[in-house]
């Protein structure tokens, strides 16, 4: 997996590390384990373009946490908020759903 990752994106490693300061985690697993992400404020991206075995984290996140001082909208299922400082485990109905993600 040596794929070139967006601007403003860097990968959590080792799997289940903690989230870097100042940006948007991502999670395969709940209580932010497995493969993750940090994408930075302000960085729109498809979440197909972070690469999993097996895949990629398009419709494969199941827990978030933003570090960010700013809002973050979750696009899949709909449009949600997690707001600046908040931390998600997806509910049963939405785990597995978001596609990108975007800045408010």
């Amino acid at each position: 997996m040596s794929t070139q990752l967006p601007p403003g994106v860097v990968r959590i490693l080792p799997e289940g590390a903690p989230c870097p300061p100042k940006t948007l985690g991502l999670y395969r697993d709940y209580s932010c384990q497995g493969p993750g992400y940090g994408i930075g404020a302000g960085f729109d991206v498809d979440l197909t373009e972070l690469p999993i075995p097996g895949g990629s984290m398009f419709k494969n996140v199941s827990s978030w946490v933003n570090l960010t001082d700013s809002d973050v909208k979750l696009i899949g299922r709909g449009e949600r908020i997690l707001r600046a400082g908040e931390k998600l485990e997806e509910p049963a109905g939405y785990n597995d759903t978001v596609e990108r993600v975007a800045w408010v």
